[in-house]
């Protein structure tokens, strides 16, 4: 009889971003193995009120699910008082009705410093240490940022490296075929004030070479519109969410990969470009050095947007030869490390040991 794991967390396409994609990987990849029940978490971008009450819900079914017998509680670490919280009570729940359900909780944040340097988090973050078997991280720093601050996690923290499922999963090294001048900017991430994109739309808009191409969810019109005015010499080009074949195609197509925020810790969409031998120019925060290496070129060190802008502009002035060899760096530095065949070994072996 296969072992049973019950999840609880966000999951696409009803909450699409970096967490809730990486989640329905995971999840995939277990249900190879195990039998997995699934409570959605769909409270996020909601009113307190509103979020509460789908909160409920959902611990309705996690009560159902947890009496019969569950090997694996397995579930999100949000770096965040309020949802921190939430996870807690829900592991509570589990436990006492499953008492020999062993819980894993997944960080897929960098910012846990800035998260345990407030007195209430540290506090409910003490109580939820207790309570847990294992925490699954994105890199060894965010391990170290944890157990230097709880000695007594040491043996309760692994690495768990993160990767992306590709639609074209035929890992084809960069060419010279694939030179040519009308390759623009782009960034795909949500339209959120937080991503920092209305920076790079200013950026770009002072800049008259620099044209940039955006996806992601307009789930804030009001920014949108916010967005639009900015662009005052139709230098961004403002789309929707894309996924599969189609968003593969258009970053293997693009020049250069932007990610303007500078609250990371590590995004999917850096391994989704790495992964077509697309250069990425992002700042040095969370855990992106430790994938990219803290040598790799389009990594920028200043936290500023000025050195934002140079990094760009370097790009953009390289000759072809130099281009290709960025493109044959980004490629191999994703297939070399975080191939999703290798990866979805360590994830079963990560939780076989349980």
């Amino acid at each position: 009889m296969k072992r049973k794991v019950l999840f609880y967390g966000e999951l696409p396409p009803r909450i699409y971003h970096g967490i809730s994609l990486s989640n329905s990987r995971i999840l995939a990849v277990l249900r190879t193995k195990y039998s997995v029940l699934e409570v959605e978490d769909r409270s996020g971008f909601r009113g307190r009120v509103y979020s509460l009450a789908l909160f409920v819900f959902s611990l309705i079914k996690l009560v159902k699910f947890s009496l019969g017998t569950i090997d694996l509680y397995y579930t999100n670490l949000p770096m965040s008082f309020f949802g921190l919280c939430k996870t807690y009570i829900t592991i509570i729940t589990v436990k006492v009705l499953s008492p020999r359900t062993k819980v894993i909780t997944h960080l897929h944040r960098g910012d846990f410093l800035t998260f345990n340097s407030y007195p209430k988090n540290r506090f409910i973050f003490k109580l939820f240490r207790n309570k847990i078997d294992l925490i699954l991280v994105l890199s060894k720093t965010s391990c170290q940022e944890i157990t230097s601050n709880y000695p007594d996690l040491g043996d309760k923290v692994t690495v768990l490296h993160n990767t992306v499922e590709l639609v074209n999963s035929e890992n084809r090294a960069p060419s010279s075929q694939m030179l040519n001048d009308e390759r623009r900017f782009f960034c795909l991430c949500n339209y959120l004030q937080s991503k920092r994109i209305h920076n790079l739309v200013l950026l770009a808009n002072s800049e008259p070479k620099f044209y940039i191409d955006f996806n992601g969810a307009k789930s804030n019109l009001e920014y949108i519109e916010k967005l639009n005015n900015l662009n005052t010499s139709s230098m961004c080009l403002f789309d929707d969410v894309i996924g599969g074949a189609e968003k593969e195609n258009k970053i293997a197509n693009a020049k250069a990969l932007l990610l303007p925020s500078m609250n990371e810790g590590m995004p999917l969409v850096i391994l989704e470009s790495l992964s077509q031998g697309t250069p990425v120019i992002c700042y040095n925060i969370g855990c992106i050095s430790d994938y990219l290496g803290v040598d790799y070129p389009g990594l920028v060190l200043e936290l500023t947007d000025e050195a934002f802008r140079e990094k760009m502009k370097w790009i953009d002035s390289i000759s072809d030869e130099e281009y290709l060899k960025l493109r044959v760096t980004s490629f191999s530095l994703f297939w070399d490390n975080y191939d999703p065949a290798k990866l979805a070994k360590s994830i079963l072996k990560t939780f076989d040991s349980m």
